[in-house]
């Protein structure tokens, strides 16, 4: 097991670093497969900036050699940092190195993960052609002909002078970079709702540009800003929550339109995190989010996004309902933070993990959607990949008639789905904390091991909370009970990511 994580203040502080020398940053994830090539210009000079690192694609000790290793480093203006791609047609092109004129090329035509990528007497080889394939904000993958592998930071670094290579294409902020042409720092945005240096965490339906609305409970926007004051604009009522600096955070309720959230700042760059009650039972606020509204002259700035996000699968536990204060006092919201990893809860009040005839909510089929208002599979798991799941479901399924032998029949169903929806994640299913389906669960987990997929936990829970002292009622934790569950749930899920 690591060290334990930092708290969020301090990973707040490390990405005002990385601020500072990141040109954009990625809010989505390649989809596996074929994807449409970039519109890059062939006239124009790029640097080529990592999204999980920040760092730029450079030719190290900015040789011209034949053969000169390609590396990490600090973005800056040195021409061997400065690449244009040319056209090699049928959708491939070659990345020529400014300062050298020689191009990328994976060494020796190799085709095994984590071989050299260098640069090379432009020959228009195969293993000197890539394909751009684009993401929704912008980044992009870029895949070698040769290969069919991705250019990779190689184990994730985030110090200078580190290698890149080629691997699998797999999902990974490691493998996706934002092409930010020569003379752009690729780091002042207006704070719009598509301003790319925005972070979106959870599911958020952008279908309307001028607002985005939050889909579940403890989705939440982050950025990097610079200015005295900040502010958010809003369509309808809600109970907004933020967080400046890494600081506590703080509710606005029964807020509307244009809304001053703080003023009096300091010169420098700030950080801001923004989220929503969410819309449930009588409940009908509008969760709607249009943007920052930044000083004059301020501007938002590029703010790296956690190399590991976890997705939270459960029921009013899981939102952390009736407490008043959620979603940042539940324990999926605290265990998300303290591992320094992005996170969102697909949760609602009430929901089974089956469906039922009696209207019961079955998360089996409900968490492939955007949102409870949803009326059809409309999320699409391209959008982000979870590199954790954490399901909490069968507290309610009893109520509703569930026999143990549906329950386990349709847990395994779960678990191939959110298997088939993040092919990389560990999952850990969450024995009820009352107990109920615990047999059942396990079953379904030891099913889905015995077919081959290791990446599945089962979580025993048995003793974590007391009922007198924990909970509010005979099933919900108090926020105490909540901070208990996320001191046992936070090393079990950090010991695999």
């Amino acid at each position: 097991m690591r060290t334990p994580a930092p708290t969020r203040r301090a990973r707040l502080a490390r990405w005002l670093a990385a601020a500072a020398v990141a040109a954009f940053t990625a809010a989505g994830f390649t989809v596996l497969g074929p994807a449409p090539a970039a519109a890059v210009e062939t006239n124009a000079w790029y640097r080529i900036v990592n999204d999980h690192s920040g760092l730029a694609v450079s030719i190290q000790n900015a040789s011209t050699t034949t053969g000169a290793l390609a590396v990490l480093a600090t973005p800056s203006t040195a021409t061997s940092q400065q690449f244009r791609f040319v056209d090699s047609g049928g959708g491939y092109y070659r990345i020529q190195a400014r300062h050298s004129n020689q191009v990328l090329d994976v060494l020796a035509k190799s085709t095994a993960n984590g071989a050299d990528v260098g640069q090379w007497t432009d020959n228009n080889g195969t293993n000197q052609q890539w394909q751009v394939n684009t993401q929704s904000d912008g980044s992009v993958e870029l895949v070698n002909r040769n290969s069919g592998k991705a250019l990779d930071n190689w184990e994730s670094a985030t110090t200078a002078g580190s290698r890149i290579s080629q691997y699998d294409r797999n999902n990974l902020e490691v493998q996706h970079w934002k092409l930010v042409p020569v003379g752009s720092t690729g780091a002042a945005g207006d704070g719009s709702t598509q301003d790319p240096n925005l972070q979106y965490y959870g599911r958020w339906n952008q279908t309307d540009p001028a607002f985005y609305t939050m889909g579940w409970a403890g989705g939440y926007v982050e950025a990097a800003f610079t200015g005295s004051s900040i502010g958010v604009k809003l369509r309808n009522t809600i109970d907004l929550y933020y967080s400046v600096d890494g600081g506590a955070e703080t509710w606005l309720r029964a807020v509307s339109g244009n809304v001053t959230i703080r003023t009096g700042l300091s010169s420098g760059t700030h950080t801001i995190r923004i989220g929503f009650r969410e819309k449930a039972g009588s409940y009908t606020g509008d969760p709607a989010f249009g943007g920052l509204i930044l000083a004059s002259g301020g501007a938002t700035g590029a703010i790296s996004r956690p190399a590991n996000f976890v997705e939270f699968i459960g029921d009013s536990i899981t939102v952390g309902q009736p407490n008043g204060n959620r979603p940042f006092t539940s324990y999926s919201y605290l265990v998300g933070d303290n591992l320094n990893a992005g996170h969102t809860q697909v949760a609602q009040g009430g929901a089974c993990l089956v469906s039922t005839s009696d209207g019961c909510w079955g998360m089996m089929d409900w968490f492939r959607r955007t949102s409870m208002a949803s009326t059809s599979d409309d999320w699409s798991f391209s959008r982000y990949q979870a590199t954790a799941v954490v399901i909490n479901l069968g507290t309610n399924d009893v109520g509703h008639g569930v026999s143990t032998t549906t329950f386990q029949a349709n847990y395994i169903t779960m678990l191939e789905r959110v298997r088939q929806a993040y092919p990389n994640a560990h999952i850990f299913a969450i024995e009820t904390f009352r107990g109920r389906y615990s047999p059942e669960t396990l079953n379904a987990v030891n099913a889905r091991v015995g077919a081959g997929d290791s990446k599945v936990h089962f979580v025993d829970t048995t003793g974590w909370l007391n009922e007198a002292s924990d909970l509010v009622d005979s099933v919900h934790p108090s926020d105490s009970g909540h901070a208990k569950i996320a001191g046992y749930l936070t090393p079990i899920i950090d010991q695999y990511i």
